[in-house]
């Protein structure tokens, strides 16, 4: 059906007919655009297989021809599609004097066509229901052929009101052709289902058909059935034509009643004649009628009874079987249906476990055939169940303790292979009927693959971030071993000419015990122990070669402990969580990252007494802390500038246990985020820093340290100008 012209129509369908084309091999679709009148003419002559038209046209296609209708469309009102429609009734938003349909009585008006469902027929109802006669009670009543024609009419003011079917001013809107403030919807109902976004006046009614010709072969109507059911919104058909798929075939009774209440074809014929317009015009055939009646009443009157009984049972049987044929039609659908998707569906007896119901998914992944499965049940393709345990699994199903389960396990294949799966379980209990357990199953074999291949890939980020900081810390590191180095060396070569000096003012001691024991000490011996004492100046030696002694000790642990932090830091940790001291940790990063900071701020550490160990990966961690430490450095080295006064900011780290969880904040007093990109600083990859300074790595991963590893939290507060907080929450449990 043409909607808004034939070469629209055409460039909306025809990848529709693409997209049949190549999913039913050997068969060629093309798209015929044709108006109101046209449609009927083709189908009749049998010009055309399929036909996509409105819903009223198929009913009297169906009524006519025996047309028979194969899915219904699903429109890009909400992602899930929408599979009904309605009518607008509007006029210009101007017009003070219309602001209802009871207005629009001495009215010109405008319709798409006579023909038209949603640009007429739904609108000419309503009007009927609200006591306006169309055909009676506007000034006239125009078709503009097309909807686009039927807006442009009321906008150009030719018109005082008119209809189209819901969504066409949207789409107008959008393609820039008008402004919806423009108009004014009439009677506008109320967005009741939050799904329908579209303004309407009217009842919703049954979208547009996919229908099946008479004559077109049953074969090829199944396969377009399947093909049409698996299109998705992604799909270029799809796209094109402004929809996002197909789904089973709606009730099309509302059209039928529509039709019905405006006796339009194929309800044109009937006319509703009254009791009192029969005695009126058949009064004296009546009276003789009834004198027939009475004579014979006493003899037909038991056949008749009969008759009405025989009749009465004849339609509730034809009722019934029609019922059943809907039901059994509907139901081969919704398997076909199921047999397409790629999840597995299993149904079961609760009190037996016994398969009732496989889709052709579960055949395909456990490799038996329905009728092996038939004999089966979950316990035999679930190796790490017992039918003890399984039945203690869907006990709060069928208790209704809980509404559905979600697990994931394995499902053991006719060949012997293990597939790690996901199942989703559900209790389900008809009105009428038996309850069954419903299991759709998902084999996520490359999900857990792609989640092993993500978590090597975290690791390698992790190591490559930490050889990164152990790189740009080497020159510093070097720097702390370098000055305690100098100044052992300088004192080792102090107390290496001390000694020597201290030596020969020994030796002049010695000479002098052995004199005086000889009784031999002479004043030029005096003389020269004298001198030497002199030359070695012992006062000055006494004094300093002692602190020369301390220093070098001090320079030593100085040394020892920038090793030990740098081996502690470097150690690969385990990949177990530890019980581990957050201070200790907290005081050897400091030590390794101490050249980063000492030049630009002081560190306060605000510790509350007795804190517990906290499970944790400690080489990760180490890294969570060195990230932010570095970050809060340089953050106050530029809010410092170039600093000629040698102003100092300040790095305070406080630790604190509240309630069940362990908190650490790390404040500076550096140059603050602005607030549009606070929410960034955790992205891979986004940086403030020059080009060759910053990854845009180490705030995103430390959040996936704290988060996703250790399951607490990573939060910022800040200020441009006054600084930074990070705020850490990490549980003291390893669960």
């Amino acid at each position: 059906m043409a909607l808004r012209g034939k070469e629209k129509s055409r460039r909306q369908w025809d990848a529709t007919a693409a997209y049949l084309t190549k999913k039913i091999p050997g068969k060629t679709f093309s798209i015929i655009p044709l108006d109101f009148d046209e449609m009927s003419q083709y189908v009749g002559a049998e010009k055309v297989d399929f036909t996509i038209t409105n819903s009223s046209m198929y009913v009297n296609l169906e009524y006519h021809y025996g047309e028979a209708r194969m899915v219904t469309m699903k429109t890009k009102s909400s992602e899930m599609g929408m599979t009904q429609f309605g009518g607008v009734i509007f006029c210009l938003s101007d017009r003070k004097d219309i602001q209802s349909v009871k207005d629009l009585s001495g009215k010109r008006f405008i319709a798409v066509d006579e023909k038209s469902f949603g640009g007429w027929h739904m609108a000419w109802r309503y009007l009927l229901d609200h006591k306006v006669d169309p055909k009676k009670d506007f000034q006239e009543l125009l078709f503009g052929g097309t909807h686009d024609a039927v807006v442009m009419a009321v906008l150009k003011k030719t018109v005082d009101a008119g209809t189209v079917r819901t969504g066409i001013l949207e789409k107008m809107a959008q393609e820039g052709k008008i402004k919806l403030d423009q108009f004014r919807v009439l009677d506008a109902q109320a967005l009741a289902n939050p799904d329908f976004r579209y303004l309407h006046t009217t009842t919703l009614y049954p979208e547009w058909p996919f229908a099946k010709v008479a004559h077109t072969d049953d074969e090829l109507a199944r396969d377009v059935v399947v093909a049409l059911l698996q299109m998705q919104p992604g799909d270029e058909a799809a796209k094109n034509a402004g929809m996002v798929g197909w789904t089973i075939p709606l009730d099309y009774n509302t059209v039928h009643d529509c039709l019905k209440a405006i006796k339009f074809a194929p309800y044109d014929m009937v006319e509703e004649i009254t009791l009192q317009q029969l005695v009126d015009q058949y009064k004296p055939w009546l009276i003789g009628l009834v004198i027939l009646l009475v004579i014979g009443v006493t003899v037909i009157i038991y056949i008749g009874r009969l008759n009405g009984r025989l009749r009465l049972t004849m339609t509730v049987l034809d009722h019934e079987l029609a019922q059943r044929k809907r039901i059994q039609s509907s139901l081969n659908e919704f398997k076909m249906t199921l047999d397409q998707i790629l999840d597995c569906v299993f149904m079961f007896q609760p009190e037996t476990l016994r398969f009732i119901y496989v889709n052709q998914g579960a055949i395909h992944q456990v490799g038996y055939s329905s009728e092996e499965l038939f004999k089966m049940t979950p316990v035999d393709i679930t190796p790490s169940f017992t039918e003890e345990s399984f039945r203690a699994l869907i006990a709060p199903l069928l208790d209704g303790k809980k509404e559905s389960l979600t697990l994931s396990t394995e499902h053991l294949t006719k060949t012997g292979k293990c597939i790690p799966v996901e199942v989703f379980l559900q209790y389900v209990k008809p009105a009428e009927g038996v309850g069954r357990c419903v299991a759709i199953v998902r084999d996520i074999t490359k999900r857990l693959k792609e989640a092993q291949e993500k978590e090597v890939l975290q690791s390698q980020l992790l190591h490559a971030q930490k050889l990164e900081s152990v790189g740009q810390l080497a020159a510093g590191i070097a720097h702390e071993i370098n000055t305690p180095t100098q100044f052992i060396s300088s004192n080792i070569s102090f107390m290496d000419e001390s000694f020597q000096d201290i030596s020969m003012l020994l030796e002049g001691y010695h000479r002098l015990l052995i004199a005086t024991k000889n009784d031999k000490v002479t004043p030029h011996l005096l003389e020269e122990i004298e001198t030497l004492l002199k030359d070695a100046d012992w006062e000055f030696l006494s004094e300093e070669l002692p602190q020369a002694i301390e220093q070098s000790k001090d320079g030593a642990q100085r040394i020892a402990s920038i090793v030990k932090a740098m081996k502690e830091f470097s150690h690969p940790g385990s990949k177990e969580k530890t019980m581990l001291s957050l201070p200790d940790l907290i005081n050897t990063t400091l030590t390794v990252c101490r050249n980063e900071w000492k030049y630009v701020a002081t560190v306060e550490m605000d510790f509350a007494d007795n804190l517990p160990q906290v499970p944790c990966l400690s080489d990760e961690m180490g890294q969570v802390f060195l990230n932010l430490l570095v970050n809060s450095s340089h953050a106050i080295a530029r809010q410092l500038g170039d600093n000629p006064d040698k102003a100092m900011g300040q790095i305070t780290i406080s630790l604190r246990q509240i309630a069940d969880k362990m908190e650490i904040r790390v404040r500076d007093t550096g140059c603050g985020i602005p607030p549009e990109i606070q929410a960034k600083v955790f992205d891979p990859f986004f940086t403030t820093k020059e080009v060759g300074k910053g990854t845009g790595q180490g705030l995103a991963i430390a959040r996936d340290v704290i988060v996703n590893k250790h399951g607490g939290t990573l939060e910022v507060e800040s200020e441009p100008g006054q600084g930074s907080t990070f705020t850490i929450t990490l549980p003291l449990s390893k669960e």
